[in-house]
This record gives structure tokens, sequence and C-alpha cells, in this order.
């Protein structure tokens, strides 16, 4: 993964953002809900399931395997009984099954819902603490012209993103037809059924890096912080949770207007370009001819 990251992550916004930034030389780092995507996991998910949910399926599935045509395999204590009690042709019916399931099993899913628990408070902690910024891995993406640079009225901002950078490990977005969980009621259930482990504080980060599949034309890059320290993650304010991290000014490689640019702003951002930022390229983006593609030519600050 490492050798396919980018070198340059490219920042896409209005311009009135990208004054902001390069005034202040800082960019904004943001809680996954400040995103305004209803689909974004935050620290206000639930989950799909409770706990009567989780004892009645978890009874429904080994009862299902008393009277199932193949024994359980595995070495559970609960997948050993079962199959002494098929052997022993212990119950007749379902309903007898489930009757002596049930104060077994209730046990057994009081202790799993605690580790439940403690994974949503490990999760809204996650949330509450956890910083993104994003960016696409290019300076010509259309579709991110349009719905972060105000369709092609804004500026792109282009960054290094090597080793020595505040950029570094940005990670690709992943676009799928699933949206993730944070725990599912199956998930659960094979942890109690069959001893599985189970722990979905290893894929915290994974849930942060997938979004719907018809965003694929994002191509979408993720760089994270996490801000113990940062006085908004104690805030019970959501809004206050971000932070504006500085970057050095030779990480700013490029600036690019969009086709659509006001010549203001324009004149404005070049200004303070020239001024704070000397080694920075700046390009005009410009539609190619016969296609649905842009193309950039350089602008001279001298």
């Amino acid at each position: 993964m490492a050798s396919n990251r980018p070198d340059t992550l490219v920042k896409y916004c209005p311009t009135g953002s990208a004054v902001k930034i390069l005034s202040t030389q800082a960019l904004r780092w943001s809680a996954p809900h400040l995103s305004s995507d209803p689909f974004e996991l935050n620290h206000q998910a639930q989950l799909n399931f409770d706990p009567h949910s989780l004892l009645n399926g978890a009874i429904k599935a080994a009862t299902a395997m008393i009277f199932a045509k193949d024994a359980p395999r595995g070495s559970t204590p609960l997948l050993t009984a079962i199959r002494r009690w098929r052997d022993e042709e212990r119950f007749a019916s379902p309903e007898e099954a489930e009757e002596v399931l049930k104060e077994l099993l209730s046990q057994m899913v009081d202790q799993r819902q605690a580790m439940i628990d403690q994974t949503m408070t490990d999760w809204r902690k996650f949330t509450r603490a956890i910083r993104i910024c994003s960016f696409a891995a290019k300076p010509d993406n259309l579709i991110a012209w349009q719905h972060f640079a105000n369709n092609h009225r804004g500026v792109a901002l282009r960054f290094s993103s090597v080793e020595d950078s505040s950029l570094t490990q940005p990670m690709p977005v992943e676009y799928k037809n699933v949206r993730p969980e944070i725990t599912t009621l199956k998930e659960q259930l094979t942890a109690i059924l069959h001893g599985e482990k189970s722990k979905p504080q290893d894929n915290f980060y994974n849930y942060l890096l997938s979004k719907p599949l018809f965003s694929k034309e994002e191509q979408e890059w993720r760089c994270f912080h996490t801000a113990p320290d940062d006085p908004g993650a104690e805030s019970s304010d959501a809004s206050q949770w971000f932070c504006d991290r500085k970057f050095e000014k030779h990480e700013l490689s490029a600036v690019y207007f969009g086709a659509f640019t006001p010549a203001k702003d324009k004149r404005d951002i070049y200004d303070l370009v020239k001024e704070k930022y000397k080694q920075t390229k700046i390009f005009q983006a410009k539609v190619a001819h016969g296609k649905y593609e842009l193309e950039f030519s350089r602008i001279s600050t001298k």
C-alpha cells in the first residue's frame, strides 16, 4: 500500500476557504460528524440490535443446531453440549430446547453485552478525538472541482505528502455498496456460538475509510490526526471538535484556479501566494478542446 500513496495531495475548496488556509498557513481537521455527510459513521452511531434481539438470535441459532441434519463442529463448551444433546436426543421439540437454552445463553449474552458496551464507549471516545483532513490525489478531478470547489469557481491547493511533510501516511477511501457497522448481530452471534474473537476496535479507522459506491469518482484520500489534548475533544459542543494544524510553506507546491474562478478572487489569492509562498507555482484551469477534461497553464508570479 505504501508504494501506492501519492507524493502530493490536493485540497479542493471555495475561494474563501483557500484565502483562510493561505492566510493562516493552516488546514482545518475535523471530527467525522462535521463532514455533513449523513452516511459518515460518527460518535452518534447506534447498533442495529439490542440485548433482547441478541439473546433471541442466539437461542434460535443454537436450537437450529440441535435439530439440524449435521452436528455443529467446534470445541467450545456450548457446541460440545449441543453435540451431546443431539446424541442423547435430549429435546423432543424446538420449544423444549429453547426453554433450556434461554437460561444458559442469558449469562453468555450478558457477558457479551458488556464487551459490546465497551466497544461503543471506545468508539465514542475515538470519534470525539479523531480529526480528518480530506484530499484528492490529482488536480484534474472533475467531480472534486464540482462538489468541493464551488463548481469550478474555487481553488485546488496541492501539498506535499512525502515522509517529512505534515500530511504523511494518507489513506485511500474505499467505495462500497454496503455501509459499515461498528459491529453486527451476525458478528456477535458468531462470537457467542462459535467462540470466535471479535474486536471491532481494530477496524475503527477502516470504518472512516468507507464511502458509498456512487461517490467513487471523488477518489478521496484521508489523513488522520488524534487530538486527545485538543480542547475541542472534551467540549460538550460537538461543533468545536476540530483543529487548525499548521503546515510548512514549502509543503504548498501549487495553487490551481478553477475554470470559473472570479477574477477578483484570483487576484487576492495570487497576491497572497506571491507574498507568503514564493516557491509555490500557480496554474489556471481551462477546458480541453473536444474533451471532458481540464488542462492547466502556468501563471508567472514574477
